[in-house]
């Protein structure tokens, strides 16, 4: 134990390789930020500034066209922020779990219903076949899970995009909800880092879907309601999120 009047022990140095991974994590958020706030802002500046100098020479159809590719680009814009602020919230403690029942085939249909607009052109199938479950846990964080991974299927599903929802009780015993889309699957060594913040993945030949942020929040809320979220591949193909969660 040094004295009062004792010089302080230096601090050792952060480690080059600490250094160049904060730095390039730093330029990876940058990056992903910069993409998903500018590309929706254009977006949106140039169909309503077309809308606004062509006004009277523009069709109706090509007025709608020109608001709905705005309106779009806007709800866009709203996810990514709202993603910002709840990894934030989760991140910094101050989200608590409310605990209720919850029936999770009713849970699983006012998701389906809530995506609406983002489920247009996809078939969604929830197993009639399964028996009626009740937990107790926070419906609106067990929601939002839900429709992360929905969405998610929706970006790397097939063209048109197919989901299957599962649900009952896992051989662990926990209760389970499992989602699969008909995509090309996850690669095999990324089925644990696609739950990392920033992490996205090219959809073939296409720029980058989504914002890097939806599935990170998706495992952050089930280690809140005390349950964990895996990915895996189909054995038909496609990726399967399975959601468990106790009973």
């Amino acid at each position: 134990m040094t004295s009062r009047n004792s010089p302080a022990e230096p601090k050792a140095p952060m480690s080059f390789d600490a250094d160049v991974e904060r730095e390039q994590l730093h330029r990876q958020i940058l990056s992903s930020v910069s993409h998903d706030l500018k590309t929706p802002m254009a977006s949106i500046i140039g169909s309503l500034e077309i809308f606004q100098r062509m006004y009277d020479r523009l069709s109706i159809e090509q007025q709608k066209n020109l608001v709905g590719v705005a309106l779009q680009e806007a709800y866009r814009l709203d996810n990514f922020l709202t993603n910002i602020l709840d990894m934030a919230k989760l991140e910094n403690g101050l989200v608590k779990p409310r605990r209720e029942s919850v029936i999770v085939h009713a849970l699983l249909v006012d998701c389906v219903t809530r995506l609406g607009n983002r489920l247009k052109g996809s078939t969604v199938q929830i197993d009639p076949s399964a028996e009626a479950l009740t937990i107790s846990t926070d419906s609106t964080l067990l929601t939002r899970a839900v429709c992360l991974v929905l969405d998610n299927a929706v970006k790397y599903g097939g063209i048109p995009s197919t989901i299957n929802i599962t649900y009952g009780k896992a051989e662990s015993g926990q209760g389970v909800i499992r989602i699969a889309d008909n995509g090309v699957g996850i690669p095999d060594d990324h089925l644990t880092t696609v739950f990392e913040k920033y992490t996205r993945f090219a959809r073939g030949d296409q720029q980058n879907a989504g914002t890097g942020l939806g599935l990170a929040i998706c495992r952050e809320i089930m280690r809140l309601l005390g349950g964990t979220v895996k990915a895996e591949n189909g054995a038909q193909g496609g990726a399967v999120f399975s959601l468990y969660f106790p009973l």
